[in-house]
């Protein structure tokens, strides 16, 4: 498998969940993957007691903990297994996407976010709400941090100050978008692969070959929802990412299909266009929803 070279001391930390206390294939797929970027990788666990045997030849640190505080808090458990500081980039990661779906060195060496001490795959402006502010944040389910920021007083009061939130609402508010706020207060700079902020507007030729009188109510549900802004661009335009580089896709698109898209088009172009193995799909969405 393409790796990067490792110019830099790298940290991956994976926060896993699974309802059945497994290790589905498509996280097994990015942690050989990861291992190839990462001179530490770390698996903190909100559901498994243990690592398979397969997959702890890979791991540094296995950490298994209470199903609390969803990732934020699974991260915080993470990075007190090893000292952040002594590496000159830490990735926090989850399993809530299928990849990396195509070779992940270039992201990591990507000029677009060189110079940032927070970077994701994506910066985005979306809020809980759609009538509260437009916070420009990196979207949590990637999280780059640099040396600069893994040595600071914000960095360590971020999580000294984390505390357990009983809904994703609150974490998304609170955790994704106040780490990104706290951080860019502290004079910190931010950057994605995939630039929300900065974005053209999703345009009618590109939703066009979604839509399909045979399936109205869903093709009106993407062309609402494609007018609006802000709006969840891991979810709409998901071929943006890919085109910027970005090398995943979100599982709650094909689960929850928010904005109503063709997924069948989008399973296609998935093997098509990534070469990523369609069956790690699959048998996830046939496992678990």
């Amino acid at each position: 498998m393409p790796t990067s070279p490792l110019p830099t001391r790298r940290a991956i930390v994976l926060a896993h969940f699974d309802p059945h206390g497994g290790f589905d294939p498509h996280v097994r797929h990015a942690l050989a993957a990861y291992r190839g970027h990462a001179e530490r990788l770390v698996v903190v666990s909100n559901s498994a007691r243990r690592l398979p045997p397969a997959l702890a030849a890979l791991v540094d640190a296995f950490v298994p903990r209470a199903n609390v505080g969803y990732d934020f808090a699974a991260w915080r458990d993470g990075l007190a297994s090893f000292r952040p500081a002594d590496h000159d980039e830490v990735i926090c990661v989850n399993d809530s996407v299928y990849g990396p779906l195509f070779d992940l060195g270039p992201a990591l060496a990507d000029p677009r976010v060189a110079a940032a001490d927070l970077w994701g795959m994506v910066l985005s402006d979306q809020n809980t709400s759609r009538t509260g502010p437009r916070i420009p944040h990196v979207q949590s389910w990637f999280l780059g941090m640099r040396r600069p920021l893994l040595e600071s007083d914000a960095w360590a009061g971020f999580w000294h100050d984390l505390r357990t939130l009983p809904t994703k609402r609150d974490v998304v508010e609170h955790n994704e978008i106040g780490f990104s706020a706290r951080m860019a207060a502290a004079g910190f700079r931010l950057a994605g692969l995939y630039d929300a902020t900065t974005a053209p507007r999703v345009t009618l030729a590109e939703v066009w070959p979604h839509l399909s009188p045979r399936h109205p109510r869903r093709s009106w549900r993407l062309l609402r929802k494609s007018r609006r802004l802000p709006h969840n661009p891991s979810e709409l335009v998901w071929w943006r990412l890919w085109e910027a580089g970005v090398p995943y896709l979100k599982v709650s698109l094909l689960r929850v299909n928010h904005y109503g898209l063709d997924l069948g088009r989008v399973l296609a172009e998935l093997r098509q266009v990534c070469g990523y193995d369609p069956t790690l799909v699959h048998g996830h969405l046939a496992r678990c929803g």
